[in-house]
């Protein structure tokens, strides 16, 4: 159920301001209603905007030299444990980001005295001081790099030159006669020369180089001590990322400070507050100031208040499918109740194999217990779970365990209890689409109760019990087992049809235009139609649920087969190849049929159910609470 909203109006003194948003985030029951102006206080939340931002950047920096944390649910802590770590999450940051830029600036250094020794490397030969290599008054140098079979020209047309070969190439110093400078510039221009410049270094090359390689071990020392200091500062990451939690409670405490109105006394906060959790928060505002008003009212027809649902603990995990679709409107429906059973049959029907369904009914028992999941991901683990055990209640009826033969494994005659999809193939099809009519009845009916509830008995009668009288007496007349139901369903037929026609437009005056819209009407049994053949998916999932798995099994045999002929020996490592194999190919056969269960599921849910009665433009409601992301938050 949708869970009805009051409007809060809370007047209190402005000294009083901070210890009631302290208590009221604490209670987590109001949702502040922002006044949309600029911020009073915008130098605190640049602060904190800043200091979260420094931390999480502290924690990404820390993460791959810390420890992966262990399989398991996150630790449990209060708030005032988490507001605790705040002082040293601050000391982890600064220290991280210190440890940081030292690394960064190591790491930089080291790439300068690699690019200087990559640079020098192929005059590692030269034996003369790189300063001495200076033009003089009748000598000229000139440094480069020449294609090895260039060389020999050079030296051919008279220049003398030092060549280092490299490779293909080669580094060659050359000495000429000033008089004779441009003749040389002229020939190296010929033969492609690629002039080169020295970097500013003293001695030779290979005295460069040496210093260059013993500056890079005694960075990469400091590099390592740096890295240790990383390492050892990681091991309290937890710590930071709890501190990152607090930061985020201030901030969203700051936000919620930052929409209130504001006199030079006092405060007047306005929000939504849950119905059931109206005293909760009132008793949070009494323990945090003496002097305050608070009202609530119903809202108002204009106002929009947010959405917040309410169901048996038996099927809350389901409003994960129902806001994943989006969030229902206030003063619609809550889908929740009338989507938990459908969903459950069908994703044991699409599943159908008890062997896949014990799997994951246990393994998402166990999942929820030791690894304890919250929120969302809580809701869609017990969706699984409960998916599971309706797969496993299924499999007797219309399905197989691992893929096997219920009769196969008993010797016995009697499964499937009730089809066999694989043989019964009409009347399997039959019965998803009769499953399928029922479920579009249902979302049907639900649209005839909220008409009736807005007032609006017409559309109840006129736009969605017509269609129930046309489908029912068109299904009829295919099935009717004699003429007196068959005539049964003519009148309904009728009856269905006839409504359509004369008051789907009873809007419009003109006679005309009302019979063509109820024409128009009309038209949409092909809708209607194509959304009952839809459910035939319900057959198709189930049918490859199972044959995906007699097919693995035959080839888990055929390798253990394999091996039949090499006695004993050869019969164990059959029989362990022909496990590992099952194994392998029934844990895929598992993820990809659970995975489409889910997915087809939710799509019936989403196109042929909620398509007739839900209404999906409400929002979540959003009250200002702890939200920690580090840690399992309890109350003390």
């Amino acid at each position: 159920m949708i869970v009805p909203m009051k409007r809060l109006t809370l007047i209190a003194l402005k000294a009083d301001e901070a210890a009631i948003m302290k208590a009221l985030q604490r209670a987590g029951a109001v949702e502040v209603i922002s006044r949309g102006e600029e911020a009073d206080d915008a130098a605190l939340r640049e602060r904190l905007d800043q200091d979260a931002q420094r931390m999480q950047t502290a924690a990404e920096l820390l993460k791959p030299y810390g420890k992966k944390p262990p399989m398991g649910p996150k630790p449990e802590r209060s708030a005032d444990e988490l507001y605790a770590s705040t002082a040293e999450s601050a000391a982890l940051t600064e220290r991280a980001e210190a440890l940081g830029a030292k690394l960064a600036a190591l790491r930089q250094e080291t790439e300068k005295h690699r690019a200087l020794i990559e640079q020098l490397s192929p005059w590692r030969e030269l034996t003369a001081p790189v300063e001495s290599i200076r033009p003089t008054k009748n000598i000229r140098f000139e440094t480069g790099f020449l294609k090895l079979q260039a060389v020999e020209s050079l030296l051919e047309a008279g220049f003398a030159a030092e060549v280092f070969p490299a490779g293909q190439e080669a580094a060659v110093l050359i000495a000429a006669n000033a008089k004779d400078q441009e003749a040389l510039q002229q020939t190296l221009k010929d033969l492609e020369f690629a002039e080169y410049s020295f970097p500013a270094v003293t001695g030779t090359p290979a005295a460069a180089i040496a210093k260059a390689e013993g500056e890079i071990a005694s960075l990469e020392k400091q590099a390592d001590e740096t890295l240790a200091a990383l390492k050892e500062t990681a091991e309290k990451r937890a710590v930071l990322l709890e501190g990152i939690d607090a930061n985020n409670f201030e901030r969203e405490r700051a936000a919620a400070a930052n929409a209130v109105e504001k006199t030079q006394s006092t405060f007047v906060l306005e929000g939504w507050v849950r119905e059931d959790e109206v005293e909760k928060a009132e008793q949070a505002v009494a323990a945090a100031a003496d002097v305050f008003s608070f009202e609530v009212r119903d809202p108002l027809p204009e106002e929009n208040p947010p959405s917040a649902m309410k169901n048996h603990k038996l099927v809350e995990p389901f409003e994960s499918i129902v806001t994943m679709y989006a969030y229902p409107s206030y003063r619609g429906i809550d889908a929740t109740a009338v989507t938990a059973p459908f969903y459950f049959l069908f994703f044991g029907m699409m599943l159908s194999d008890s062997g896949y369904g014990l799997a994951l009914f246990i393994g998402g028992l166990l999942f929820s217990k030791f690894l304890k999941p919250q929120g969302g991901m809580a809701k869609l683990v017990k969706v699984i779970t409960y998916g599971g055990l309706s797969a496993a209640l299924c499999g007797p009826f219309i399905g197989t365990f691992f893929g096997m033969n219920w009769n196969d494994m008993f010797n016995t005659t009697i499964f499937p209890l009730l089809f066999d999809p694989m043989v019964d193939v009409m009347p399997m099809m039959l019965l998803s689409c009769g499953l399928g009519l029922a479920h579009m009845y249902t979302g049907i009916i639900v649209k005839m109760y909220m008409c009736f509830r807005d007032g609006d008995p017409q559309s109840a009668i006129f736009d969605q019990l017509s269609w129930m009288l046309l489908l029912t007496g068109l299904i009829l007349i295919f099935v009717a087992p004699n003429q007196t139901i068959k005539t049964v369903a003519i009148v309904l037929t009728a009856l269905g049809g006839g409504m359509l026609l004369l008051f789907s437009g009873r809007s419009k005056k003109n006679p005309f235009m009302r019979i063509g819209s109820g024409l128009g009407a009309l038209y949409n049994i092909t809708g209607y139609l194509s959304d009952i053949l839809s459910y035939v998916r319900i057959f198709a999932l189930g049918l490859v649920s199972g044959a995906m798995g007699m097919v693995f099994n035959l080839i888990g045999g055929m390798v253990h087969d394999a091996f039949g002929g090499l006695g004993v020996a050869g019969a164990v490592i059959g029989t362990i190849l022909a496990a590992a194999v099952l194994l392998v190919l029934h844990v895929f056969s598992l993820f990809i049929n659970t995975l489409g269960a889910y997915a087809h599921c939710a799509r019936l849910q989403f196109i042929e159910f909620y398509g007739k009665f839900y209404e999906a433009d409400g929002r979540e409601f959003k009250p200002l609470r702890f939200n920690a992301k580090s840690a399992i938050l309890r109350d003390k």
